[in-house]
């Protein structure tokens, strides 16, 4: 009996160790820009918008860094996208931090001709104009 105590109690705190680094992305806000001009739903940036940020919510997590640079194919009104999570973050936490910014960028800057969205783990911004950082 008192082998298995000295065995349980270090296995116990490893396990522990354990639970605590391993846990969800971090999805509170840190930055958000919401820009002052708008579109409307039935304006062909529209279309592009939901292919960027649909394309990023699914794509990030597959690329190399989690770093993805992406535009709409409609050349009428071109969006263009980047998306990034932080290289500690595992696929799985990287797509739901991810998924996290895109439902936030809905939500709270709905129609808006270009948002950045920063979370603690992962950045989402979109804008109708090409950009790099």
């Amino acid at each position: 009996m008192a082998s298995a105590r000295r065995f349980a109690l270090p296995l116990l705190g490893l396990l522990s160790v354990f639970a605590f680094v391993r846990g969800d992305p971090n999805v509170a806000a840190v930055n958000k820009i919401c820009n002052g001009d708008s579109y409307e739903s039935s304006d062909p940036y529209a279309d592009s918008v939901s292919y960027v940020l649909e394309d990023m919510a699914t794509v990030t997590a597959n690329r190399p860094g989690y770093d993805y640079y992406t535009h709409s194919p409609y050349a009428e009104a071109t969006a263009y996208g980047h998306a990034f999570c932080d290289s500690s973050l595992s696929y799985t936490d990287c797509a739901t931090c991810v998924s996290h910014a895109k439902s936030r960028i809905v939500n709270e800057c709905g129609k808006r001709m270009g948002v950045q969205m920063q979370l603690q783990h992962c950045k989402m911004r979109y804008e109708n104009y090409q950009f790099s950082e």
